[in-house]
Formats: structure tokens, sequence, C-alpha cells
């Protein structure tokens, strides 16, 4: 007899919508599945198999993991579920009449486990296995009890020893799940995202520099940056407007300012920590308990070097930091992109006479790269994923981003032939993630049940949509704390249909008294 059990989930993968937040959950839904197979004999016909279910145990895992030279290794359990899906009652399953069958009998014991809505996604180490990552299991573990039916059964030495033989038997299954992340719920029109206007102050500049511009004068220059609200990891640039004015400034001083050149980069900073007590973590994120985290209770899959760490054969630098932070730029030359002005760049000349109302604007695309080439000969430590990572916060992991910004201005002197120069920088946050693809349009299948017959009389096909893709998500039905959202637009009011109408559904064709036909059976032909 052979019994096998997987699982299935409903989806390739779990998908949480909007930031990270500690009182939502997602819905992980599928089936574990069990198979039994009569073995084969020589001598006798394949008998039935019988087995009685005790349990069926599921747990979903969810870890972190953290290695580089310079912090060592530190793993982490960010949550364990567990749920029992055996019934409380005996189960007994049997492939009987169904034995001569090279087809297996499955019994689908389903699942539907919350998720909690803070985790973070899925994503491997960097090049040469360092940085972090952090992965998410089903584990499965079936108990059950095998049944031998010897009645009609002729002696052998297998039934011999067939008493001698334990009953009981285990059977586990792992599966492998990728948790992604998307900025918004999915709608049917997707929006552009909407921009989000910084107005930044310049920085205070020292001035023991002579060469440097007043602070005065530049404590009265107004920046803004206006970014996306949130930018797409499968985009290739990135929307970008810088606006500049002077406030209460004199009109002399606004004719001598100048504007020379700006520069822009777009900078993705990853960050690791290493923590040796889950209360420095607890507190912000709702890990698994310490009597769940390694080494209590080891990891699924864990880092091939992590034994060694663990049992103290390899031992990082010696150092006191618990953090180690990379910063690189997203550019395809990796240097910041820099923007020279043409012409004459007294641009702030008229703002004392025409008010700080006018704005001098620039508005510019800044391209960038979703991967850099990987040098792992000159790779003396961590040196980030080396790639273009959504924005996330975890308990071993950060990764943020920023638009480096950095004008360069100067200013005459009053009195002197001499030309002072300072360069504003300043940093933009913004927000990388995936956009959800668009729902199928709600018209679609309409469509297609109404449309014409092809000539042949069959009927176009239906789209392969994915299963009950057109069901909103919860966040779209229920606010946080869980009360029915009010839809503004109505539903249509109920129209009784006519009776031309349902009398049009149905077309019977019937053929004459007279004519032979092979079938007694009228055609009903829908439209």
């Amino acid at each position: 007899m052979s019994v096998s059990i997987d699982i299935v989930p409903l989806a390739e993968s779990l998908d949480m919508y909007g930031k990270p937040d500690k009182s939502s959950a997602f819905s992980l839904s599928g089936h574990v599945s069990i198979a039994i197979t009569s073995p084969h004999s020589v001598f006798e016909r394949r008998r039935p198999a019988r087995i009685i279910l005790q349990s069926v145990l599921l747990t979903f895992d969810g870890q972190t993991e953290v290695i580089t030279t310079k912090l060592g290794y530190t793993p982490l359990r960010l949550c364990t579920i567990t749920r029992e899906l055996a019934p409380a009652q005996t189960v007994e399953l049997s492939n009987e009449g169904h034995e001569d069958t090279d087809e297996p009998c499955r019994w689908n014991v389903v699942f539907d486990l919350p998720i909690p809505g803070w985790l973070p996604a899925s994503h491997e180490f960097s090049p040469g296995d360092v940085g972090a990552s952090t992965k998410y299991f089903l584990y499965a573990q079936v108990k059950f009890i095998v049944l031998e039916d010897h009645r009609n059964t002729a002696w052998s030495f297998t039934t011999l020893c067939s008493p001698f033989r334990s009953r009981a038997r285990t059977l586990d299954a792992y599966k492998s799940i990728t948790l992604r992340r998307f900025l918004d719920p999915p709608t049917d029109e997707p929006a552009p995202p909407t921009l989000v206007n910084y107005l930044l102050s310049p920085p205070r500049q020292s001035f023991s520099q002579r060469s440097l511009i007043p602070w005065e004068i530049l404590s009265k220059i107004q920046v803004m940056a206006s970014v996306p609200q949130h930018a797409d990891v499968c985009e290739d640039h990135l929307p970008f407007t810088l606006r500049l004015r002077t406030k209460d400034l004199d009109d002399a001083d606004s004719k001598r300012l100048q504007m020379i050149s700006f520069a822009v980069d777009i900078v993705q900073e990853e960050t690791c920590r290493r923590v040796s007590k889950i209360s420095a973590v607890d507190s912000r994120y709702p890990v698994a308990p310490e009597d769940t985290q390694p080494p209590n209770c080891p990891l699924f899959d864990t880092h091939h070097a992590s034994d060694m760490y663990l049992l103290g054969l390899y031992l990082p630098r010696t150092s006191t930091a618990t953090t180690m932070s990379v910063s690189t730029s997203l550019l395809l030359t990796g240097e910041p992109v820099v923007h020279h002005l043409s012409g004459d760049n007294h641009i702030f000349g008229e703002d004392a006479v025409k008010g700080a109302e006018t704005w001098y604007t620039m508005e510019t695309s800044i391209p960038y790269i979703r991967a850099l080439p990987v040098h792992l000969d000159q790779m003396a430590d961590w040196e980030g994923a080396l790639r273009l990572r959504p924005s996330t916060a975890g308990p071993l992991y950060d990764v943020t981003h920023a638009v480096k910004l950095s004008v360069r201005c100067t200013y005459d002197m009053p009195g002197t032939d001499e030309i002072a120069t300072a360069e504003l920088v300043f940093s933009i946050p913004v927000t990388f993630g995936r956009i959800a693809p668009p729902l199928p349009s709600r018209d679609i299948l309409p469509a297609l049940f109404h449309a014409a017959r092809l000539p042949d009389g069959a009927y176009p096909p239906l789209p392969a949509l994915l299963p009950h893709a057109n069901l909103p998500v919860y966040s779209q039905l229920f606010d946080s704390q869980g009360n029915r959202k009010m839809d503004a637009t109505p539903l249509p009011l109920y129209t009784p249909r006519s009776s031309m109408d349902s009398a049009a559904e149905v077309v019977v064709d019937v053929p004459p008294a007279d004519e032979k036909h092979d079938h007694d059976d009228s055609e009903l032909i829908p439209l």
C-alpha cells in the first residue's frame, strides 16, 4: 500500500495589499491532498487499502536570516501558525472498489489560515549568499493507522511478519510560499500615482569659509521637489519636478543670485541588524515567542553556513556594531546625473518685483535600472542586493529609497569681484513597491455570452482567468474595524423581464415530423 500527501494552495503566491499592519490579516487557502494506492501483486489480485486518519497538522512558518562577515549570523522566526485539520471523530479512508486502477484515490482536506498582515515580502540572499533573506513555508504532518484485512488472503511470509510491523505511520510534506506585497489593492482602471510635494529648507552653512554664500541669502531660497507617491519596481524611470524661488529677498540680492546646475540620484539603502534577544524586536514586531526561536526550535530551511556559526566553528570579526548599512545608486552610471543650466541663470531676478508667487520650474524623468552588475571577486563583504528591491521594514532587514538632490548656486558678493558658491543638498524619500495588476473587466463575460455564434455553431472560448480573480479583496468591502464600507454608487433598481425577453433566451430546434433522425432529443441552443 502506498500513501502520499501533498500541499496544494489555491494561488501560486500569497498577496498582501497596502502598508504592513499588525491589526490586519490575509487568507491563505488550499487543501492537503491524501492519496492511497493499492500495491501490485504477481500472485493475487490487488487488495483494497484502508487507513484510519488520526491527525492532519498544518503549520505556516515564516523566517528571516541575516549573515555578513561583520555581523555574523542571526536567525529569527517571524511567525508560526498551526491548525489541526482532521475532524474529531474517527475517519476511515479506503480505495475499495477502485483498487485495480492505477490512479490513486484522493481526499482533500481544505484549510484557510489567517496570515498576519505585517509580514515582509519574500526575498532571497544577495549575490554571494550574504545579506538577508525572508522565506515562508507550509508544513503538513499526517498521522494514520494502516488497517490490513487478511481474511481472504493466502498465507505468506508477509502475513507472518505483519503483527510485528508498526501500523502507525507519519508522513510529512513541505511547500514554499512566496509572499508578495502590493502598494494598493487591484482596481478596474489603475490611476497614475499622485505627486507629493516636499518644501525643502536649505541646510545651515558654516560662516568660517569666505567663499560660501551668506546664510541670510540662502535661508530665503525655497526649494520644492515633486515625486510620485509610489514608484513601480517594474518601471525604469521616475518623474521628477524641481521648483525654486526666493521669499522676502531684496531686489539687489535677487539679481546677484544665480543657479548654475542641479544633480539628482536615486539611492537604495539597505540595513541589516544583529539581535541577540527577542525583546529587542518584539516591541515593534509581534514575532514568534522565545520557545519557538532558534536554537530551541530550528528553522525549516537555513543558510548553508548557519551550522558553522551556531557551533562556533566560524566567528565573525570582533565588532560591537549591531547594524550594517549599504547605499547603492540605481542609476546606470552609478553617479548622480548633473543638469547644467544654459543662458541667463539669474532666475531669481524678478522675484522681488513680481512677488513670491512665481516658481522657476524644471521637469525631468530620472531613468533607473533594476539590476546592477555583479562582481563577486570584488566583494569583501556584503554590498547590498545589487538590484532594485521594494521599500520594506522588518525585524532584521530594511530597505529605503530616496532621491538625492543637489542644487549649486553662486552669489556675486557686493563691493568685490568675488563669487561665492554654495551647494544645497537634500534627500527626498520615495517609496518603491509593486503595483497590483488590474482586475479583469466586468463586461468581458457578458459580452462573450451575448456574442454571435461562430460559423461552425460554437461559441467563443472563455478567457483563462485566475480562479476568484473577479472577487474584491477584504479591504475593499470592510474597514480596519471590520465594519462594512458604504458604496457611494447604489445598485440599479430591479426591473422584471418582459415575456418577450424571456422567450427570446432559448431557441429550440425541433425537426419536422416527417424527417428521419437518429435521436429523439431536441437540440437546445442557448443564445
